[in-house]
């Protein structure tokens, strides 16, 4: 399933990418949970219910994988090269959520991520009229990640000539930080551990039409994922 995250992050970063309106925050966050190729009836029951349990997840939906591929065609339409590389046998059946508080959102895919019958979770800002002038971005790093990878995400990082207030977190520090939004958010602090979390560089950097730059960060030996969402996630 990591072989089809990434490409969808990235066509959602084109999509928003390509868009032009009038710039207006927003803390609005679109969930996606991918579905193990081989989830049971259970399991999948299980997954939507603590879905809809989650503090601050609204309109839950589900999809298909044919419904998702249909869905991605349209979304691609002026994307030929992605297009081409999409086939519907990579595409699981999946669930879509909006989480309504950016600051807890990091938290909830985590939790969701280690459900039993979801193969990942994909956060990214949601489709709103107008867009926000600016977007969160964060690259995460894998935990076997060496020092030369390390070293290489952290000069291409630097080198985005839009990337705005760059730093580096450890997994320690993003456990707090995550631990401390969920207080008072149900039983979210309880269920979010140490060990879900991620060393990662977080930023933010303007959304327009021009390339960010992002893209190839997705594709830097040693980087987890990049998820773009409201700055006010980061």
């Amino acid at each position: 399933m990591r072989r089809i995250a990434p490409f969808l992050a990235l066509a959602a970063l084109l999509t928003l990418s390509a868009c032009t309106s009038k710039p207006e925050e927003t803390a609005d966050v679109a969930l996606t949970v991918f579905l193990d190729n081989e989830v049971t009836v259970a399991q999948k029951g299980t997954v939507e219910q603590r879905l809809r349990s989650m503090p601050s997840v609204t309109e839950v939906s589900f999809e298909t994988r044919e419904q998702a591929y249909e869905r991605q065609k349209a979304d691609l339409k002026d994307q030929p090269d992605l297009l081409a590389s999409l086939k519907p046998e990579h595409l699981p059946e999946l669930f879509h959520a909006t989480v309504t508080d950016a600051s807890i959102a990091e938290a909830v895919e985590l939790v969701l991520a280690e459900v039993d019958g979801v193969e990942d979770v994909v956060l990214r800002i949601a489709d709103v009229d107008p867009l926000p002038s600016r977007i969160g971005v964060i690259v995460r790093l894998e935990s076997s990640a060496t020092g030369e990878q390390r070293a290489a995400v952290e000069k291409a990082v630097r080198a985005l000539p839009t990337a705005k207030s760059i730093k580096f977190e450890d997994r320690d520090a993003a456990y707090e930080r995550l631990r401390k939004r969920c207080q008072g958010k149900g039983d979210l602090a309880t269920q979010l551990q140490p060990q879900m979390t991620h060393e990662s560089w977080r930023f933010e950097m303007p959304l327009t039409r021009e390339g960010s730059g992002v893209s190839e960060l997705m594709k830097l030996d040693g980087v987890d994922g990049t998820p773009l969402a409201p700055v006010a996630m980061l």
